[in-house]
């Protein structure tokens, strides 16, 4: 009984799957705050999107002067 209890306790192979959990935890509340509406990240990211939009827009537009 007490190998078996001693097993038991030196067992670790449920600590590997515990640790992906708090990762994945972790990962996902700073994808929360990294995201979230009024956080500084957004407002640059939108204004990158918006301006590589108007790049693409303005380069397939033919000019009607050419």
């Amino acid at each position: 009984m007490k190998a078996k209890i001693k097993q038991f306790i030196q067992d670790e192979s449920g600590v590997t799957a515990i640790e992906y959990g708090i990762l994945a935890a972790a990962m996902a509340a700073a994808i929360g705050v990294i995201f979230g509406s009024d956080g500084v990240f957004v407002t640059a990211l939108k204004e990158r999107f918006s301006s590589i939009a108007d790049q693409i827009t303005n380069t397939a537009t033919p000019d009607s002067g050419e």
